[in-house]
């Protein structure tokens, strides 16, 4: 009875050690969120990295090249020279400029 007792005894308590090790403070499931959380941050240094990249070339062509400089303010800030004249067209309703808005010809051989 007491050999009973002891093989219970360890085998609950290998269950308790096995529970643990899975699914504890530092188990196998909190392994596995920590690898896939670490996995997202990978991609989003990768993602920063680029970015970084992407704008420190955007800063060197802003301190030395003057033809962007002048693109870039033309873009951001609507400037113009002294000499240019803005045609504005009408817009149509769906926001889309002046365009020519007869429907296309079908097809005639389709109709067969």
């Amino acid at each position: 009875m007491r050999k009973v007792i002891l093989i219970g005894a360890g085998v609950g308590a290998f269950i308790a050690m096995v529970g643990v090790g899975i699914f504890g403070e530092h188990g196998l499931l909190k392994l596995r969120e920590l690898k896939r959380e670490r996995m997202e941050l990978e991609k989003e240094k990768q993602s920063l990295i680029q970015e970084n990249s992407f704008l420190e070339r955007q800063i060197e062509l802003l301190k030395n090249d003057l033809n962007y400089l002048e693109q870039m303010a033309r873009k951001k800030l609507g400037l113009i020279r002294s000499d240019e004249v803005i045609i504005k067209l009408p817009e149509d309703e769906k926001g889309q400029g002046a365009k020519d808005t007869e429907p296309e010809a079908q097809d005639q051989n389709s109709e067969k």
